[in-house]
């Protein structure tokens, strides 16, 4: 029986601790200290009841785990969303070596996509998964819109040119495609006629506490000042946005809309892939457009390119480098 690799969160130290997962269908309510904050169970020979009764353990309340490490693991034929679901608080996902390949990825996308809601998973390490360019740009279609993850790593797979620059575009701006326009329109129509739904009840209540005799009033028989102040206490009544594409921070050309970018990607590593030194250029482009537009620690902080001549990284090192060095500025000075 393997150990698995346990941390607390009061001290920080591992804990080695022997789990007979087999032989107990509730092992999650016994054996796991309810301090640990990272399990590992790289080796392990899992299969979907044993990722079924995790899932248990991590929906307790009293679960503090935020970094979960399936590392080795073939998960190619198993659900293993069902430890990632909303209510679990794994803030750190490790999937290397677990042969997901680009059907894997898709699963995943679920998870990262926060069109529907927040995810929790900040970063995410895809290792040795022989992911190819088609998953390479999926995730690339999700990082458009999640502005939750942070450090991503996708180093030793099958990655080329196509699926390295669709990557690294959405780190720069981009255009929001007819799909994402339509959704965004959509979002917005069912947002104000909530707004105009909650305005015409706010101000019902307010006529019929200043002139109770009148019984079919609506927004057209109040002032600008009533109608704004009524406006604000209906946009206070509805959940704030968070979707990018809804904050305002698009930029409008005629009818086109264009994303200033995700600043949300500070940790990037996609080493020993197979796309050309060609990408490296894109790369010095995206570091310069960043700095010239991100605020202090927004953006690329790190990225691994390992695989390439040392010269050419070392442009890259220096890039990264003065970035830190202007966001230290600006942090001394606020």
């Amino acid at each position: 029986m393997p150990s698995t690799e346990l941390r607390s969160s009061s001290t920080g130290k591992k804990i080695e601790s022997k789990m007979k997962l087999y032989n107990n269908m509730h092992w999650y309510e016994q054996e796991l200290s309810k301090t640990i904050t990272k399990l590992s169970l790289t080796y392990f020979e899992v299969n979907q009841e044993i990722l079924n009764n995790l899932s248990n353990y991590l929906k307790m309340e009293e679960c503090l785990v935020h970094e979960l490490v399936l590392d080795r693991i073939n998960l190619s034929n198993l659900n293993y969303l069902c430890c990632l679901t909303p209510d679990i608080k794994v803030k750190k996902l490790w999937l290397r070596f677990c042969q997901l390949k680009d059907k894997g990825v898709n699963y995943l996308l679920d998870i990262l996509d926060e069109t529907s809601g927040k995810t929790q998973l900040n970063s995410l390490y895809l290792d040795c998964n022989g992911i190819t360019c088609e998953g390479a740009k999926k995730i690339a279609q999700i990082l458009r819109t999640n502005r939750t993850l942070k450090s991503l790593s996708l180093a030793r797979n099958l990655i080329k040119d196509e699926g390295a620059f669709a990557l690294m575009s959405v780190l720069s701006k981009f255009q929001l495609n007819s799909d994402e326009i339509d959704w965004k329109s959509t979002q917005e129509q069912k947002s104000n006629r909530i707004l105009e739904y909650l305005m015409d009840i706010l101000a019902q209540k307010l006529k019929e506490k200043n002139s109770p005799s009148n019984d079919s009033i609506n927004c057209a028989g109040l002032t600008s000042i009533e109608l704004a102040s009524l406006k604000q206490r209906a946009e206070n009544m509805i959940f704030p946005h968070t979707h990018p594409y809804l904050t305002g921070q698009l930029l409008k050309s005629e009818l086109n809309y264009h994303s200033p970018g995700n600043f949300k990607i500070e940790y990037l590593n996609i080493s020993y892939n197979r796309f050309s030194s060609n990408i490296l250029s894109v790369i010095e482009q995206i570091f310069h457009y960043q700095q010239k537009v991100c605020m202090a620690k927004e953006g690329l902080r790190n990225i691994k390119i390992e695989g390439f001549d040392k010269k050419q990284i070392e442009r890259i090192n220096k890039l990264i480098e003065g970035k830190l060095r202007l966001d230290n500025r600006s942090k001394k000075f606020r």
